[in-house]
């Protein structure tokens, strides 16, 4: 899933849409501030020499990120952790302003909208709400998002090989058929799985579709559970029980932020969790078989500096303004291209009594 034209997943938009849908917040933010200022006389003055310091700012190499971040959990803080040591390795001066918008997508917005006012050279947004987000509320700062499943799919961008715009990043497609056949080889019995995920989250709408084909290819039945928040968790994992064998779940960030309640219900209920991610695993999932994200996170600081260093010549050969061509446009996304790693969670293994000794993983991680 690199580049070109993709089937749309169901709920997920375009870029035009996303800026229209998830901006409205922002842009109404940014006007309100316009409106305050406009009788001011001196407004116009005071915005050039804000712009003439941040460019003399970049000039110096000296630069500030603003990261926006969904959720709290595994996965994103070791995306987040990936980040700045691939900024460090290269060298960057940076200031990291991090907010964190515990899943309040409304809250998200708000805090695109703080980031979007000029005095940040650039927007890391981790997870596919925050990206959504940051799109809504900027077309001229850069954005390098990450953690997102498709960014395409998710109305980020409209060509992951040329993005064209101020959008670019490092995606974290999980490889959906490998873990099916890990599911498979754990639970040979099983008949039917359960996909349980966050309906206001499109790359997950994009992995549930990858899920049911996966299931279906292997003699699977599935099974849909949405949610709309973390409140109707509890009650989608009871409502489980007695229907399917399995739970996938992806990576969702909804689910990942509560997976230790999500994960201690199933056990109880002896359901197992097949994860889309190491974290979700470690916190009491049965296993996965995906990427790490910690080299996620590299490989989006690592594009984060190249967007920076374009920045840093720009401003010394002129003054950078909205009509100037993104550092970012011809940044291709970048794809996991590395062989993936089982983790199986051996406490909860032995709570469902599920034998893991006959697992092959090296046909698991074969790439």
């Amino acid at each position: 899933m690199a580049n070109g034209t993709r089937r749309m997943a169901p709920g997920s938009v375009t870029r035009r849409e996303a800026v229209a849908l998830l901006g409205g917040v922002a842009l109404g933010a940014a006007t309100l501030g316009l409106c305050g200022c406009g009788s001011d006389a001196g407004a116009g003055a005071k915005a050039s020499a804000g712009a003439a310091k941040a460019d003399a700012r970049r000039r110096r190499g000296d630069f500030r990120i603003g990261v926006l971040q969904i959720a709290d959990h595994a996965a994103l803080e070791r995306t987040r952790k990936g980040i700045a040591q691939a900024l460090d390795a290269a060298g960057v001066r940076y200031r990291l302003d991090v907010q964190v918008a515990k899943n309040d997508f409304l809250a998200c917005q708000g805090m695109a909208a703080g980031f979007s006012g000029g005095d940040h050279d650039l927007i890391v947004a981790l997870g596919t709400p925050a990206a959504q987000a940051a799109v809504g509320a900027t077309s001229n700062v850069p954005i390098v998002a990450t953690a997102v499943t498709d960014l395409a799919a998710a109305g980020l961008l409209d060509n992951a090989q040329v993005p064209g715009g101020n959008v670019t990043g490092a995606a974290d497609l999980t490889p959906v058929e490998r873990q099916f056949d890990l599911l498979r080889q754990l639970l040979p019995g099983a008949g039917r799985v359960g996909i349980l995920y966050c309906s206001q989250e499109s790359n997950s709408e994009v992995q549930a579709s990858m899920a049911e084909d996966a299931a279906s290819a292997r003699g699977l039945a599935s099974e849909r559970f949405r949610v709309a928040g973390a409140g109707e968790l509890e009650a989608a994992v009871r409502s489980m029980a007695g229907k399917v064998d399995a739970c996938y779940v992806p990576t969702d960030n909804t689910v990942a932020a509560s997976i230790g309640k999500v994960a201690a219900q199933a056990t109880t209920a002896k359901l197992p969790l097949v994860c889309g991610e190491a974290g979700m695993v470690e916190a009491g999932g049965l296993a996965t078989v995906g990427i790490d994200y910690l080299e996620l996170g590299k490989a989006a600081g690592s594009m984060a500096a190249r967007v920076l260093g374009r920045l840093q010549r720009e401003a010394r050969q002129r003054k950078r303004d909205a009509a100037a061509k993104q550092p970012t446009a011809d940044m291709a996304v970048w794809q996991p291209d590395g062989a993936p790693k089982v983790v199986v969670n051996q406490q909860t293994a032995r709570a469902l009594g599920i034998d893991t000794s006959a697992l092959d993983t090296a046909s698991l991680e074969r790439a």
